[in-house]
């Protein structure tokens, strides 16, 4: 993602903790399977957001395929975040 999306803001959450009683989450030996994510880039510009989570998919691929249960993703671009 760093590489990627060269991010002025990169907060990665783990909330697997919060989720672990779940019913899909029995006999999951995997203990890192939520994570909240936000993500600030000016790569995001003129994207849409279903666009920016695709490529945010994208480059987790490897990640989602082996473990990874959710992600709730926030991004935005610094334009953004400086008009909120």
């Amino acid at each position: 993602i760093k590489e990627a999306l060269e991010p002025s803001t990169l907060e990665i959450v783990n909330e697997s903790h919060l989720h672990a009683h779940h019913a899909a989450m029995r006999g999951n030996t995997n203990p890192e399977t939520h994570f909240n994510i936000t993500i600030v880039s000016d790569k995001f510009a003129g994207k849409t957001m279903m666009q920016r989570h695709r490529l945010v998919y994208g480059l987790l691929n490897e990640e989602l395929q082996n473990g990874i249960h959710a992600l709730s993703l926030k991004t935005k671009t610094k334009e953004e975040i400086e008009k909120a």
